[in-house]
């Protein structure tokens, strides 16, 4: 299937360059981090000042309707239903029942050994990106008794995971790319990796192809058909540009990039990645969510700023 997918993916034509207008700006009381969409609700990872709630209904007037000061520094959220995960930092994953957005609450902390930055769902099971003891493997079918199932050790430093059919694919620091089997938990193994040339920070899966945020080395396109042997298939370089987050929507790559805001990239071709427009941000663009028409960059010390783009596919 996912070569059929790779197939397909080649057909799709070159992409006209879009034109964004912000529209709206959030002032988080912490450094904006991590942003996750649910349906009219915006979930902001906001560093030492915890998870922050908005309602977006109206993205040209965002307003808060809850939140969870975390203990640690709220890196990262990612969401399942009535459920946000949040990578905490020192303080580990931290489970949040947030079925009422007004008054989220905790259910359970997992206290990992390092230091949590990333957290992906799969079902029932979370994998926590713990920095230096690599990737976590956690059962959340009972939310607030969760338990560690197996413990995927990494070479770098991994700061950021995906998942798909029992994969997990690491964005290992300065080690790359890493793909690891979970089909057996307790006995995670590594099927195969692909080092990039500066410090992979972030990864999202588009089809066949994983998306690579390298922090020196810009986007990385990756073919993941064969887990086992990931290859390169082109790049996008600038110079100065510390790529922190990335995100897909169908053929165009969206890449937080710190200082320089938000590049807007056709992957349409892989081979060729074409940058079509920057966006320049007043703080430090750590991640990017794209919904429907609208880009939700969350820019550090500036807070979560909300764009229109026109011609996002």
């Amino acid at each position: 299937m996912l070569r059929l997918l790779s197939a397909l993916w080649f057909t799709l034509g070159p992409v006209s360059p879009p034109t964004a207008t912000l529209i709206a700006v959030h002032d988080t009381p912490g450094t904006a981090q991590d942003v996750a969409l649910a349906g009219e609700l915006a979930f902001v990872a906001d560093g030492n000042a915890g998870l922050r709630i908005l309602d977006v209904s109206h993205p040209e007037a965002p307003r808060e309707v809850g939140a969870f000061d975390t203990p640690g520094f709220a890196w990262h959220v990612a969401l399942s239903g009535s459920l946000a995960f949040v990578a905490d930092g020192s303080a580990g994953l931290r489970i949040l029942d947030v079925s009422q957005p007004e008054r989220p609450h905790s259910l359970a902390v997992v206290d990992t050994p390092d230091f949590a930055v990333g957290v992906g769902v799969s079902g029932t099971r979370v994998l926590v990106a713990d920095r230096l003891s690599g990737v976590h493997l956690i059962d959340v079918s009972d939310p607030a008794a969760p338990h560690t199932l197996g413990v995927a050790r990494t070479s770098g430093a991994a700061l950021a995971v995906a998942s798909t059919d029992g994969i997990a694919w690491i964005a290992d620091g300065n080690r790359g790319l890493r793909s690891v089997d979970f089909s057996a938990p307790s006995r995670p193994k590594t099927l195969g990796s692909l080092e990039t040339p500066g410090s992979a920070t972030a990864v999202c899966l588009a089809g066949p192809l994983a998306l690579v945020a390298d922090r020196l080395g810009g986007l990385r396109l990756i073919d993941v058909s064969r887990p086992a042997r990931p290859r390169e298939l082109g790049a996008l370089v600038l110079e100065r540009v510390f790529a922190l987050g990335v995100a897909a929507g169908g053929p165009l790559a969206f890449v937080a990039a710190r200082d320089a805001g938000v590049l807007i990239v056709d992957i349409s071709s892989p081979p060729a990645p074409r940058l079509l427009l920057t966006l320049d941000t007043p703080g430090e663009a750590w991640d990017v969510e794209p919904g429907g028409e609208l880009l939700f960059v969350a820019d550090g010390s500036a807070g979560l700023r909300i764009l229109r783009v026109d011609r996002l596919d």
